[in-house]
């Protein structure tokens, strides 16, 4: 997280241990999983009094009625001294607002309004995948309350939460294993508790590696790799084997493609930008630095003639695929076999 962000949550978290409160939370960003952590903290210091249904209310989706926001912010708490209110995915903070038969204007002059009028017995949480930073209502919401972006972890940071966790639950995990794990796994660490849990169930006192190879479930972006490396070493079996696996498992041929096109693409990209920084060529192609260090090691093992081919022959196979003259898993397996005869030559 950049430092602005960190200062923020480093607020918040102060303020929260203290049992301390605002009156708005603007809660935002990629990383799902930490926000309902501290959606879960907020909320905890605000006792529902026995009466959740009428002290902690959620409001979930873009299409929510005024009258019901109305009914939900004017209503007093019953046998306690504040309640919540939980907004998720409200829409109202992006540029483009969310479906409802209100104008944009109609919403933001409700919302500005409201955001005047906050009560001392209320707690609202707004919590939002996304948000324009130049809006209005963003700007009345962070001069009237706390707005905190979580954005997705670094992969140092991940690392070391994956060990506490492991050290939570009285297992042991090397770093280099921690580490291999994240990587493994889809972007957010819902991708990696849900893999984690997986590991700490079947694991004894330690996690070791051919424990994570067992029982993870690798992201496609990892399998795509895994097909670009049977390409580059020219191995059909291998690359066979993978398709293979990944029809057992009923995964889309059809997303594996495009994802091997995006790495292919990726690829040349960085091929094109030899010379570059790690760091440039990362921020070129939109990945983290580890990531792109994968695209610039497989880049190694094509030619730049070779990545230009492979790309154009996706978007040609891919026409076929939508014209009916070939299945996905069978123009997979095509595509695959003809990159590794094109290697040949």
């Amino acid at each position: 997280m950049a430092k602005g962000k960190n200062k923020d949550l480093t607020e918040l978290k102060k303020k929260l241990k203290e049992g301390k409160t605002s009156p708005l939370y603007l809660f935002y960003g990629e990383e799902s999983f930490i926000r309902a952590i501290y959606v879960e903290r907020v909320s905890a210091l605000v006792p529902d009094g026995g009466f959740p249904e009428f002290n902690h209310i959620t409001l979930n989706g873009s299409d929510i009625p005024f009258s019901e926001y109305d009914d939900a912010w004017e209503s007093f708490p019953m046998m306690t001294e504040k309640k919540l209110i939980h907004i998720k995915d409200s829409g109202i903070f992006s540029l483009k607002s969310g479906v409802s038969s209100a104008s944009t204007e109609e919403k933001k002059e409700f919302w500005s309004e409201k955001f005047k009028r906050l009560s001392d017995d209320t707690v609202v949480i707004f919590d939002e995948s996304n948000v324009d930073k130049r809006s209005a209502l963003y700007k009345a919401a962070a001069k009237a309350g706390e707005c905190v972006e979580f954005a997705y972890l670094s992969e140092a940071d991940a690392v070391t939460w994956v060990i506490k966790q492991c050290l939570d639950a009285k297992k042991r995990i090397s770093k280099d294993n921690a580490y291999y794990l994240v990587t493994l796994c889809d972007k957010g660490l819902s991708n990696v508790n849900n893999e984690l849990q997986k590991l700490i169930d079947f694991c004894g006192n330690e996690i070791y590696r051919s424990d994570i190879d067992r029982v993870v479930s690798k992201s496609m972006q990892v399998v795509a790799f895994r097909l670009t490396d049977a390409i580059t070493e020219r191995n059909a079996n291998k690359a066979m084997s993978v398709l293979t696996d990944l029809k057992t498992a009923g995964e889309s041929a059809f997303n594996l493609m495009y994802l091997m096109f995006s790495t292919f693409e990726k690829m040349l990209h960085a091929k094109l930008l030899q010379g570059a920084s790690m760091g440039e060529i990362a921020a070129r192609i939109g990945v983290s630095p580890y990531i792109a260090s994968k695209y610039i090691d497989g880049a190694r093992g094509f030619s730049e003639d070779a990545l230009v081919w492979m790309v154009r022959r996706i978007a040609e196979i891919d026409l076929a695929i939508k014209e009916g003259a070939i299945d996905e898993y069978g123009a997979l397996e095509q595509y695959v076999t003809e990159c590794i005869h094109f290697m040949q030559k």
